[in-house]
């Protein structure tokens, strides 16, 4: 059993005590989308005999490089719909607030662009056989 499946969750972000790794830990029977999310994030798969397990890259980078990485799959992850948990040691708030400003800003683009693309309805009174101001007697 996973710390994901104990704690409830889709994924579990964290670090041991005493070891600098970031552990990214998901729930049994994890659908591929997020397997294939946690890979586009950059997250590793390690193993050990029997047990697998996936890492956020730690070597040459700052405790705040970490900290952002970390932050940076949280939002990430929730954005994408997965129930995920942070170690609070591992959050940065100014990423998160960087991440969600930029999602909604990207949200808003494309909400623009679909509706710029998407046809508009002739008014009533314009189409052929409806009286002026498209009320049907």
């Amino acid at each position: 059993m996973s710390l994901a499946d104990e704690s409830g969750t889709d994924v579990e972000i964290y670090r041991r005590y005493g070891d600098d790794s970031v552990y990214v830990d998901i729930r049994t029977g994890a659908p591929e989308r997020l397997v294939e999310t946690l890979d586009d994030i950059g997250t590793t798969l390690h193993s050990d005999g029997p047990y697998t397990w996936r890492q956020l890259p730690v070597e040459g980078r700052t405790e705040e490089e970490i900290r952002q990485s970390a932050t940076g799959a949280l939002v990430i992850l929730a954005t994408a719909g997965y129930r995920t948990n942070l170690d609070p040691e591992l959050f940065d708030r100014a990423t998160q607030e960087a991440l969600l400003a930029y999602t909604a800003d990207m949200r808003e683009h494309y909400r623009r662009q679909d509706a710029a693309r998407s046809p508009r309805p002739a008014h009533p009174a314009a189409m052929p056989g409806t009286p002026a101001g498209g009320k049907h007697r």
